[in-house]
């Protein structure tokens, strides 16, 4: 016949064992190693407590002697004050660790001062009077002292995601935040039931375990459902750009530039001519994607805040498996990483480096091109000889002698300008004057559907007209045309009439409408 408590031992270590399994799928599928091993850890100590448990009721039951007993009471004690500890650190650090775990000497007073919490309760066992009989080992302290360090723990945890809610606006973090949430609580439930019936009842059910594999299934879910990171290779859509980087598939190549700009404009190119991009910066995505034109592409952005795609500078390992992921899953993967300068003002250069080489070599070993953006001013002489030595140096285009770019709806209406130098206010009207006769002209010369005159001869300075659809670019510039222009200047109004031509068939000359198409004249001035 079996007896309750091992029908509950066997019921609550099953529920352990789950929950370790849940654990150990998320450690596999979630890129956050360090998380996830906490996680896992958290797992194994509530499956170990409930093998303790099991052990410490069968002790009671069968009148072990008092030795043997209270060193497995100890072993209890401590395991579970370790599960709910580390149960509580996984939180804290999935959601603002980056700060809190910045320095290693933090983590370890942190763990330090879990352990020192798990001796304290588990040494509060001791031989004394006991409701189970004959055997004489009292755990009532240690009961209680480990109900009130749990009860911290969990408001701990709760705190974290009350913080995190408040304010952190990442649509992705929120959900995790209130399905974890949701986990807790329940644990919590289960937890203070289970002692509750501890006072009334000699073996209550397992609610402490049972709820515990809830906690865990709610965390699976929050972090595999609601993914952190995304780096699914999205193809932007193509265009007929002509070629101006010359980077080649199977290469790691090095610019050299005080702001990033030509490494990602290299990977814009290779993305509408069908590669697959990944930009990892210091800049914020939405800034990225403005300036050089990129809808789908995946972009990390090195940070702090926890968000989608935020990978914080301390843990460079966590990029090169993200990088390594999309490269793995990309077909002509191009990637083009900045920050380096940052990631190193918390690692340490050495070991950005090693990141550095592990992405380069995920990258071109699937025959991709990996380019990396870096300002020599802010390393030493040694660390830039060490870039030198490793990458290929790739050269931005010669400028073009481009200086100025119109786009002109059909209408006569200015749609976007974009200078390579700031205009002095004494050139205003000089500016205005021009852009008029060119509005002018379109509109007296293309009502018959003429569009022979691409050309305007104004002093020093040329202009080169393209007709589309809806829109008309004037692009200024001196001396000779600069080559492929023409070419450029197709590209750019076949891109802008796939993007916004809906919009700009009932323009009301509202620019925000058409909010990014300033962007896309980049690539006239190069």
């Amino acid at each position: 016949m079996v007896e309750t408590y091992d029908y509950y031992g066997a019921l609550s270590i099953a529920t352990s064992t789950l929950a370790l399994c849940v654990a150990l799928f998320v450690l596999r599928r979630h890129p956050g190693r360090r998380a996830g091993r906490t996680f896992v850890l958290a797992m194994s100590f509530f499956l170990l407590a409930a093998l303790f448990a099991y052990f410490q009721r069968m002790g009671f039951v069968e009148g072990w002697n008092p030795t043997d007993l209270i060193w497995v009471s100890r072993g209890f004690y401590f395991v579970h004050m370790l599960a709910v500890g580390l149960a509580a650190a996984f939180v804290g650090m999935y959601f603002y660790g980056f700060a809190m775990f910045r320095r290693r000497s933090v983590a370890a007073v942190l763990y330090f001062s879990l352990g020192a919490a798990a001796m304290f309760v588990s040494a509060l066992v001791s031989i004394g009077p006991s409701p189970y009989g004959s055997v004489r080992v009292d755990t009532l302290w240690s009961t209680r002292s480990l109900f009130a360090i749990s009860l911290f723990y969990g408001l701990t945890m709760v705190a974290a995601i009350v913080r995190t809610l408040l304010r952190n606006r990442d649509g992705v973090v929120r959900r995790q935040a209130y399905v974890m949430l949701g986990g807790i609580l329940v644990h919590g439930a289960g937890a203070g039931t289970y002692g509750y019936l501890r006072l009334l009842r000699e073996f209550p059910p397992p609610f402490l375990t049972i709820t515990a594999l809830g906690m865990a299934v709610t965390f699976a879910v929050a972090v595999l459902r609601f993914r952190m990171f995304e780096v699914t290779p999205r193809p932007e859509e193509a265009a007929p750009v002509p070629r101006k980087f010359e980077a080649k598939a199977g290469r790691a190549y090095l610019v050299r530039e005080r702001k990033p700009d030509f490494a990602f404009r290299a990977l814009a190119e290779a993305t509408r001519r069908g590669a697959n991009g990944l930009v990892v910066t210091r800049a914020p995505p939405d800034s990225i994607r403005e300036d050089f034109d990129l809808e789908t592409t995946p972009i990390l952005w090195l940070t702090e805040t926890a968000g989608r795609n935020h990978v914080p500078p301390t843990d460079p390992d966590l990029l090169g498996r993200l990088v390594e992921q999309f490269a793995g899953r990309a077909s002509s993967p191009v990637v083009a990483v900045e920050g380096l300068e940052y990631m190193a003002s918390y690692g340490g250069f050495d070991r950005v480096l090693r990141t550095v080489h592990q992405v380069r070599d995920a990258v071109t070993a699937r025959h991709g091109t990996f380019l990396l953006s870096v300002n020599p001013g802010a390393f030493d002489e040694r660390e830039v000889s060490l870039l030198d030595r490793e990458f290929e140096r790739l050269e931005p285009p010669v400028e073009s002698a481009v200086e100025d770019v119109f786009v002109i709806h059909r209408s006569g209406l200015l749609v976007a300008h974009e200078g390579r130098r700031l205009t002095p206010a004494t050139d205003h009207d000089i500016m205005v004057s021009m852009l008029t006769a060119i509005m002018n002209f379109v509109r007296h010369s293309f009502a018959e559907g003429s569009d022979e005159l691409r050309r305007l001869e104004l002093g020093e300075k040329s202009v080169l007209i393209e007709r589309g659809d809806e829109l008309i670019v004037a692009v200024v510039f001196r001396g000779r045309e600069p080559p492929d222009v023409d070419e450029e200047m197709r590209a750019f109004l076949w891109r802008a009439q796939r993007k916004f031509g809906t919009v700009l068939d009932r323009w009301s000359g509202d620019t925000q409408e058409v909010h990014g198409i300033q962007a896309m004249t980049a690539r006239l001035f190069l």
